[in-house]
């Protein structure tokens, strides 16, 4: 990854990671725009990323982001996160199982003078949803 750029992610993480709204003030530009999988349009500075941890949150209260493996060139940064927690919480009509759950994300960021200012968000919706009993898979 480009050096100049690691701390930024790294800094990042640590906000979705605490949720600390400095944190989120710091890293995020006002004008940034998250595509997010689940359709609709485009959520806009940290009012909505704060919209996106907080429907993770609400389902998997302890949930966790780890960086796993980036590319960089120029501004941009796609990440391999994995991400662990537990499902406590309902998360998009499923009722809360109690299960633990470990999901791949590669999502691409667009840095400009050290803030995000565009994600576009890739969760393993899927195999979170067969995690968590709400998708069945077939037996050998």
């Amino acid at each position: 990854m480009s050096s100049a750029l690691l701390p930024h992610l790294t800094r990042f993480t640590e906000f979705i990671n605490s949720g600390d709204v400095a944190i989120g003030k710091e890293v995020i530009s006002p004008n940034a725009t998250f595509h997010v999988p689940f359709g609709g349009p485009p959520l806009q500075g940290l009012d909505g990323y704060l919209q996106i941890l907080g429907m993770m949150r609400s389902a998997f209260p302890d949930i966790q982001w780890t960086i796993k493996e980036t590319i960089a060139e120029g501004g941009k940064i796609v990440c391999r996160f994995e991400t662990r927690g537990t499902h406590n919480g309902p998360f998009m009509g499923v009722a809360p199982t109690g299960k633990s759950i470990c999901m791949t994300a590669l999502n691409i960021y667009r840095f400009e003078n050290g803030q995000i200012v565009e994600e576009l968000g890739q969760p393993d919706i899927f195999g979170l949803m067969v995690q968590i009993g709400a998708i069945p898979v077939p037996g050998p």
